[in-house]
């Protein structure tokens, strides 16, 4: 096999593809739009005309219905991920605004991280390739200015398409992409609402059995027992298309939160109710809310399924039985804390002495979660030192990396010996291949000794393979410490814990009991990574020692 050839066979190509939500034609019967189809068979197109690509693995990303100013879509995610992890060569986009549409973070990918990382990116309708680009070229300045033009575009689209949901939600018009619980939306017609009968039917239960006394803790765990359908469940039986966030579908049942919604919601009276909230700026997912006094209100928008008073009525008791929570947004585990058993969020109980508990087992009582009070101040502590001792830890790690960058330019060294003697093995097989395949054109050997002899050949050089892909992964594990800024390190001596500190290290907290938890840290596996590599790299040492 060519030199050539079996280099791309280990060439990995990423063909990335985004459409935005606005401009897509998605329906439910529809995996994925129309214009997602053509932008893959535009860039594979686009690859199979090209010699240079022949052999290369070829792997797909795609977020249909994604802003391009959100960096934060699932498979631009895993794209980058897979990027960081060395495992991918080069990046074929359509245009550079289907990669992202904010300026300065794409700058920063084509001009920084990509080239640091030796990952070649191609915008084919710009006809950017970064092989011919080097930093500071005018390539990349006329890709930055076509960049600012992309911002500029998708920060007055979205002004224009929320100006437009505006008026529409001022007309009465459902602007909203689905249909909310109890109704659906009209066939043709996507801004005009119907009652959903089964889901309404629902929905007048809530109200009646709360304003005849029953708690929404007792209505959610009657429920439970009768087996009726959460909304989450409703949407999935009817296959609503909609990426929905749950950790376990077997998990998701009535709650008394579920319960509380529904009896907030004013709209079941028939209103249109638009501009609650709003987002803190373009492309992002963080959102504030909005004073009652500036939402769209239109009434008689679509069908009532509860009159007014009745509303109104559930309204007061709502209010008097569960007064509202102000402030909780500012609390350091806002939305943090997990049950560890059944993996919903815990309730945290407002006293003198705040603690947190898992209360799934009122909706579900054979759910079997222990109902152990984590008290918060105890939590804080516990975290608080967890942080600066995993801060400690990652330092040490760094530290280490640095005092061993000497033994490590011999070890990579050792490496590159070891797989340059692989290769010339692989050339010696082969050669004896080719060897064979002459001596059975010139009648030297049989047919069945030739093939023998070839298999043995080929199977030797699939293991030499295999070892020098094992010899380039552990030379890309040496360099991935610097690959990453460790934002953890300056919190070694940390002595306060805020929300801004918790939001910004660690994923999720979950509760197993009192002495037991489990915390989920926003970069866990970097973490791991390095202290794994330099537990092994001391361990090694001490060895040869």
């Amino acid at each position: 096999m060519p030199e050539v050839l079996q280099q791309m066979l280990n060439y990995v190509i990423a063909i990335y593809i985004r459409l935005s939500a606005e401009d897509g034609d998605l329906s439910d019967e529809k995996s994925e739009s129309n214009s997602v189809v053509n932008q893959r068979a535009y860039i594979r197109r686009f690859i199979e005309l090209r010699p240079e690509f022949a052999g290369a693995q070829i792997l797909e990303f795609c977020d249909d219905g994604y802003s391009g100013t959100n960096m934060e879509r699932p498979a631009v995610r895993r794209l980058l991920e897979q990027v960081r992890q060395r495992k991918i060569n080069c990046i074929i986009v359509k245009d550079m605004s289907r990669f992202g549409r904010d300026y300065i973070v794409v700058g920063d990918y084509l001009e920084q991280i990509f080239p640091f990382l030796d990952v070649r990116f191609i915008a084919i309708n710009d006809s950017y390739d970064s092989k011919d680009h080097k930093y500071g070229s005018a390539g990349l300045i006329d890709v930055s200015f076509r960049n600012v033009i992309y911002d500029l575009y998708s920060k007055d689209l979205s002004e224009k398409v929320r100006s437009t949901k505006k008026q529409l939600a001022e007309k009465g018009y459902c602007v909203a992409p689905y249909a909310f619980f109890g109704y659906q939306k009209a066939p043709g017609n996507k801004h005009t609402l119907l009652v959903d009968e089964d889901a309404a039917a629902v929905v007048r239960r809530v109200f009646d059995l709360f304003t005849s006394g029953l708690s929404t803790t007792e209505i959610a765990r009657k429920f439970n027992t009768e087996g009726v359908l959460t909304p989450l469940q409703r949407k999935r039986l009817q296959k609503v298309n909609r990426r929905w966030n749950c950790v376990d579908q077997s998990k998701n049942y009535w709650t008394s939160a579920m319960v509380r919604k529904i009896l907030d919601d004013e709209r079941y009276t028939g209103k249109a109710i638009y501009g609650k909230t709003t987002r803190k700026k373009v492309g992002s997912s963080r959102v504030k809310a909005v004073t009652e006094d500036q939402w769209t209100v239109v009434d008689g928008a679509f069908p009532a399924i509860i009159t007014q008073e009745i509303f109104n009525t559930a309204k007061s008791l709502n209010r008097n039985s569960h007064p509202g929570s102000a402030g909780e947004s500012t609390r350091v585990f806002y939305r943090k804390i997990r049950c560890g058993h059944c993996g919903l969020a815990m309730e945290r109980l407002q006293s003198a002495h705040p603690c947190y508990v898992c209360r799934t087992d009122r909706y579900k009582p054979d759910i079997g979660c222990p109902q152990d009070r984590i008290d918060e101040k105890e939590l804080e502590q516990t975290v608080l030192a967890a942080i600066r001792m995993m801060a400690q830890l990652v330092r040490g790690a760094v530290q280490a990396k640095q005092r061993q960058s000497a033994k490590d330019t011999r070890y990579n060294q050792r490496l590159d010996r070891q797989i340059k003697a692989h290769q010339n093995s692989i050339q010696m097989r082969q050669q004896e291949k080719m060897a064979a395949f002459e001596d059975m054109v010139s009648g030297k050997v049989s047919a069945e000794d030739y093939q023998h002899k070839r298999g043995q050949c080929e199977k030797h050089i699939q293991r030499l393979e295999t070892k020098i892909k094992e010899l380039g992964d552990a030379k890309r594990r040496a360099k991935e410490e610097e690959l990453s800024t460790y934002n953890i390190i300056p919190y070694t001596n940390v002595r306060t814990l805020t929300r801004e500190l918790v939001d910004l290290l660690i994923q999720n907290i979950y509760i197993y009991s009192s002495t037991s938890i489990e915390i989920v840290w926003k970069c866990g596996d970097e973490y791991q990574r390095l202290l794994a590599d330099t537990t092994k790299k001391e361990a090694a040492e001490r060895e040869q020692g």
